[in-house]
């Protein structure tokens, strides 16, 4: 069994980690913290994520018996938390690169995964848009990302890794040729990448990654249909990293890992 602690165990992306390793074989929810005067705070999470009282209660630090933490919060917080050195799974977004720098710099005395999306699929989409990338010389290409009203963050981190992806396909930085949105004269450059940005209702998150050639269109799509499929994502990382040196890991060494 792994044991594991959920930072942040009161939010939407807590609630549904704290319910789905409640549920998944090998794992044992042995705490989940929330901040000082958060209402949450001394709850029984199996009642926070609407399972009923499973007698684990929200506490501002993780407990001792946590073999890894989990942690979809902001990045401030983040950075703040890493002070625990213990093995832990990042799916936050938004970073600076000074608080990245912070990540790797805690990365060399504790095993850490850190992925801007935890889901199976898009981590096997960016393989596949990749190798599309480095086929479809000469094809323009555009990335479109939709997610929630509430999300803080655009473009998301995995439009970003996705881009990359295609960037790297082609033996481009992302950073030399990213375009994000559009506006008054604004004429395609040879070899640029479009990101947009959508944001609205209840939207869990999609990603379309499009290739516009001469005579076609190719088009790659995924949907998040829930919050669910982040959270089995990271349960799986979860079980990696338990038993992982120190070191900065992506989803792809945790696929690679599991096989």
């Amino acid at each position: 069994m792994t044991r594991v602690a959920i930072i942040g165990a009161a939010g939407r992306m807590g609630r549904e980690l704290c319910r789905a390793a409640l549920e998944t074989q090998g794992i044992e929810l042995v705490g989940g913290t929330e901040q000082l005067g958060a209402r949450e705070l001394d709850l029984d999470l199996g009642e926070l994520c609407g399972v009923g009282k499973v007698g684990v209660i929200a506490t501002k630090d993780p407990p001792e018996e946590a073999e890894v933490l989990i942690e979809f919060t902001s990045p401030e917080a983040t950075v703040e938390h890493l002070s625990y050195r213990r093995p832990a799974v990042i799916g936050t977004t938004g970073f600076s690169e000074g608080q990245r720098v912070r990540v790797e710099e805690a990365s060399k005395s504790v095993p850490l995964v850190f992925a801007p999306n935890m889901s199976v699929g898009v981590n096997l989409l960016r393989q596949a848009v990749w190798g599309l990338s480095a086929r479809l010389t000469g094809y323009d290409v555009e990335v479109v990302e939709a997610h929630h009203r509430n999300k803080r963050d655009a473009p998301s981190g995995t439009a970003l890794l996705l881009a990359r992806a295609a960037a790297e396909g082609r033996g481009q930085n992302l950073d030399d040729v990213a375009v994000y949105g559009r506006e008054g004269l604004s004429p395609r450059e040879e070899g640029e990448i479009g990101i947009h940005a959508l944001r609205g209702g209840a939207v869990v998150g999609e990603h379309r990654l499009i290739f516009y050639g001469p005579g076609e269109e190719v088009e790659v799509i995924h949907r998040a249909l829930s919050r669910r499929t982040f959270a089995d994502g990271a349960l799986r990382a979860a079980k990696f990293v338990a038993t992982a040196e120190p070191g900065l890991y992506s989803m792809k060494d945790v696929l690679e890992g599991s096989e």
